[in-house]
Parts: C-alpha cells; structure tokens; sequence
C-alpha cells in the first residue's frame, strides 16, 4: 500500500524521536522513579494524540474544498486509514466517499484518447488500487464490496482507455492482501475473478498462498494453467509473457542457483515449484506459440533459456525450436547478438573468466567483459582494488572509465557505512568530489552515532556535513541530501532541525509559484489542473518533491506539535498547506505509536 511505504522511509525515525520526546519535561527526569518516568510518558503521548486527532478532523472536513476529486480521495482514504481503529463507521465512510470521488475522476470516452487522458487513467487506477487495499488490509469482504460498487463505466478496449480485465486485475490483487490471513478467501476471489482476465498478480498471489497453504497454491496453479489454455499466446504476448514467467519462477534451478521470485511484487518467501504434468503443459502452449508463422522474439529468447527442460519433455519440438530461435539471433541488432552471445558467461563467469574472455574478444564485446568482470570483482569477490585496477587498466573510453572509478568509490563507501568500517569510511570519502555525496555519507554516519547516543560525535559530523549542503537546493540529490541532515538534526539539536525546515518550506513555496506558472510550458501538462497540484502519488515530480518537506513535518512533529504545526501553515497554496498537516497526523499516528510500542531511554516498552 502506498501510504504504508510512504511512511516506512521515516518511520524508524519517529520512534527514535520518542525518547527526546518523553524527556521534555519540566522536572529532572534523572529524579524521578521508573514508574513516574512511565506515567509522564503516557500523559505525554495521551495529549500528543488528542491534538493529532483534532487537526485530523480538521483535514478531513477541509477536504471537500478542494477542488480535484482525486485530491479529495487521497486525503479522504488516508484519513480513514489513520481513523479506523478509532471510529471504525466513520472511516468505513470516508473509504467509500473516496473511491465515489475516483469514479466521478475517470475521464469520458468520446472519441480517442489523448496523452493526458491515458495518463490520468493510469494513476487513477494506481490511486484505486492503492485504496482497495488499504481497506483489504482491514476488512476483505467490504474492499471487494466497494470495488464492485464503485465500478467506473465500461469504455469499449478500442477507445485505449480500458483494458478489459482491469476490474478483475484488481478483484486479483485484493486476494495477495487477503492471502496473508485467509489462503482459503484468497482462493476463492481468484477463482471468481479468473474467468475474467489474467493478470500477474496471480503469480504474486501463487507465492503468497504456498507460503501459507501449498494444496490451495496447486489449485490455483492448475486453475492459471487451464485459463492460459484459452489464450492464444501466438497474439495475446500479455498472456504469454506470464506463462514464461510463470514456468520460469515454477521450474527447480540448476544445483547451485536459485529460484525465480517475484518478492519484488509481492509474492511469497518460498517457492512454488510446478509438477511435471504443470511443466509439460506451459512448455507445449509456449513451444506452439513459437512455431507458428513469424513468432514473437520474446518468446523465441525466453525458450531459448528453457531448452533443458523442451529437450527433457518435448524433444520432438527441439530441431524446430533451433531454427527459430537461430533466425530470430540474425534479426537481432549487433550489440543485442553480442548480449546473446556471452549471456552466459555474464549471468555465471569468474572474474577470471570474463577477463580470458574479455582479452580474446573483438570490440565492443571486449569493453562490455572487462565491465562485467570489474563489477564481478565489487560484489562477489569484495575486491575493490582489484576492480578499480580493472577498470584503470582497461576500459579505455576516459569519461566511461571516470564514471565507473566514481561508481565504485560510492559503493566502497556505502558498504563500508553499513559495515561501520569507520576507517575505510573515512580513506573512501577522501576520494570522493561530490560535495552531495559527501554529505550523504557524513549524515549517515552522524545518524549512526545518535543512535549509540553519542550527541557529540553526531553534533561534530553534522558540522562537517553543513557547509557541504545548502538551504536552498536546485536539484532532488540536493533536496534529498539536506533532508537527511535534518533528520538526524532532529535527533541531537531540535533547534536547528526546525530552522531548517522552516527555510524549506519558504523554498517550497518559491517552486510551487514557480511550477504553477510554468504548468503545461517546460512542466508537462496536468502537473496542475483546474489551479490545484495533482496530489496522486507519482504523478510529477512536484507533487513527489512536495512530500519530501511533508515527511519531514512528520518527523519533527514528535518534538513539538505546535512548531510543527504552525510550520505546515507557511505553506502558502492551499492543498499543499492541507497535506502537511494530514502528513503531520500520520507522522503521529504510525501503527508503532498507534499500537502501544515506543522506544524510551535506549529500550523498549511496551502496552502502553
């Protein structure tokens, strides 16, 4: 779910944010006995609540005054999430006024689509999809009573505003939420939804069910099977893509390698590993798909990786196959034949294999190993040296070369951080130029040290990161880099954090002016529309420049509610100054503060 993301880039900072916190009281706490320390603490937070709670009614009464329907619902669903475990009715309410307002979003379908239009519905169903979800995480049965109550008009497919299995593309990935909890529910909204189109949230929701119940990942795998049998993957590549896909996660590796996993969108922490009989039948619909006339080149590349198991289960098919896929290597461009060529070798080879190689093979072939076997000697054998010598030595395009030496001492360095290789940290930075990166580095480290509690470490790599930074940034690395040095700020001097959020937000209000008047100019259309930012997530990126400042609002709103709240007030458009204080209350409000946990003076404590 996207707020969720949204909130885990800040939400260990928060919790680290509560001990300084519980500790600005007037008396001296060093005085005082645990049990009092504890009460003083949930008097604390008890108030930090009732404040949050009254802006956030303030939010959503305020939303209706804004004037895109998709601005409204994303504040509206956001409240609600923050709402439910403490008015339940309301937030069931504000769900459904969300996802109403969506649907009134959904541009009309008279006539082709233009630019905008195609846009505008992909976020628009990116924001309902994020929505379902938020409600599918709480209750299942309502997200797919509201999906199905909320349905945007049907636009015929040639109109390219509609593809026709959106709804149930949806139905699909409310059932990966629902897995979790209840395999069996999950099943069962597959299944009701499959006859109405494939989508790879199937292959997400397959690894989340065999985590949890492995027969009813089998049944859904025979139940992908039997649809993608209805598919003619010679002209449906969607269809064939996930069947490719699908053999490839299902099929055991080769001893020594691993699974295919689609962790990346959501899917389970083991396996499913596909029965013979499931093999067979991917491989002879993919097989067919490619040996009709003119196949598809994806298909023919992907088979081409799979022949082990055509030649174990189809070698009647192999003579063909070879022929096809030999004709599709000629069609390919020269640097795409050379990719093929030493595939191989990149995906396994030694350093010292690449390098053999590399010395033998004609150019370009030969720049492209020496690269594979620099980076091979970074990450497998941790040889930094080794690859910086690689590359000196070889790589003879001078701004390539400088560009990789540069690539390497950043990763030299990051590595060394997350070790807490100090010394290495230190003869890394010495090789670092850019002032951004340096910074970077020095915050990370001064966070490091908040965390073990030494403030004057912390205060000191501050000061080295300050002159390196500037208040007013011109680019997202800049912006990017100064928000990590008022994190940790935030930490060990509250003070200057606040100063130098309150000097972002007046330099916040420059670009949006900026940005307004520059809508639809050098700014691509629909960054603004109707005189309002589009709020949506990823839509632009002024709207995701924005949420920069917001995070941090929700940060610092731990050490002093008011300051904060006054700060998000500076915003000077209207529904920027509304999604600071809705970032404001979720800063507050995370689950972890919301369920009882915070940290206080180094440990842990609990149920409160």
């Amino acid at each position: 779910m996207f707020w969720r993301r949204l909130l885990s880039s800040f939400a260990l900072v928060i919790l680290l944010l509560l001990p300084t916190v519980c500790a600005q009281t007037p008396e001296d706490e060093s005085a005082l006995g645990q049990q009092e320390k504890l009460q003083k603490a949930l008097e604390l937070k008890k108030e930090l609540e009732r404040k949050t709670f009254a802006l956030l009614d303030e939010v959503v009464s305020s939303a209706p005054l804004l004037k895109l329907p998709e601005n409204r619902a994303l504040v509206q669903s956001s409240a609600a999430d923050l709402l439910w475990a403490r008015d339940e009715k309301r937030a069931r309410a504000l769900f459904r006024e969300a996802l109403e307002n969506l649907r009134a979003a959904a541009p009309k379908a008279d006539g082709p689509p233009s630019g905008d239009q195609m846009k505008a519905r992909q976020m628009l169903l990116m924001q309902r999809t994020e929505v379902l979800q938020m409600i599918a995480r709480r209750d299942a049965d309502y997200a797919l009573e509201l999906l199905r109550a909320t349905r945007t008009p049907q636009v015929s497919p040639a109109s390219g505003l509609r593809t026709p299995d959106d709804e149930s593309r949806l139905e699909q990935s409310l059932a990966v939420q629902v897995a979790a909890n209840d395999p069996k529910r999950a099943l069962t909204m597959a299944e009701e939804s499959l006859s109405k189109g494939l989508s790879f949230e199937l292959l997400s929701l397959l690894g989340r069910l065999n985590d949890k119940d492995h027969d009813a990942a089998e049944r859904l795998a025979t139940d992908i099977i039997g649809k993608l049998h209805s598919e003619n993957l010679a002209t449906n590549l969607e269809a064939a893509w996930l069947a490719t896909v699908f053999l490839r996660m299902g099929v055991p590796p080769e001893e020594g390698g691993s699974y295919f996993l689609l962790n990346a969108s959501g899917g389970g922490k083991k396996p499913y590993r596909l029965t013979e009989r499931q093999q067979r039948d991917l491989l002879e619909m993919l097989t067919a798909a490619a040996l009709v006339d003119s196949p598809s080149d994806v298909i023919l590349t992907f088979l081409q990786q799979m022949m082990p198991e055509v030649e174990k289960y189809l070698p009647e098919r192999v003579p063909g196959l070879r022929r096809r896929i030999e004709a599709s290597v000629r069609r390919l461009e020269p640097e795409q034949r050379m990719h093929m060529e030493y595939r191989e070798l990149v995906q396994n080879g030694s350093v010292d294999a690449l390098m053999e190689a590399a010395a033998k093979a004609p150019e370009p072939a030969r720049a492209m190993l020496y690269e594979q076997a620099a980076w091979r000697a970074l990450y497998n054998e941790k040889d930094g040296e080794r690859a910086r010598r690689i590359v000196s030595d070889h790589i003879r395009d001078a701004s390539k070369r400088e560009q990789m030496l540069r690539d390497f001492d950043r990763v030299l360095l990051w590595n060394a951080l997350r070790e807490e290789k100090m010394a290495e940290v230190r003869q890394a930075l010495s090789r670092i130029k850019s002032k951004d990166d340096r910074a970077a580095a020095l915050a990370q480290m001064a966070f490091m040290a908040a965390s073990r509690k030494d403030k004057k470490l912390a205060l000191q790599l501050l000061d080295e990161a300050r002159p390196l930074v500037s208040l007013k940034p011109k680019n997202d690395e800049q912006l990017y880099v100064l928000l990590q040095v008022v994190r940790v700020y935030a930490l060990v001097e509250p003070a200057r954090a606040f100063e130098m959020i309150e000097s972002l937000i007046d330099r916040a209000n420059e670009l949006l002016s900026a940005a307004s008047v520059l809508n639809g100019f050098f700014l691509p259309s629909g960054v603004f529309r109707k005189g309002e930012m589009v709020l949506p997530p990823g839509y632009s990126d002024v709207s995701m420049r924005f949420r920069q400042f917001g995070k941090e609002l929700g940060a610092i709103a731990m050490l002093n509610f008011e300051r904060t709240r006054a700060a998000a007030d500076k915003f000077q458009r209207a529904e920027a100054r509304l999604m600071a204080r809705l970032f404001i209350a979720q800063g507050v409000l995370t689950e972890q503060i919301g369920s009882g946990v915070a940290l206080y003076e180094g440990g842990m404590i609990a149920g409160y």
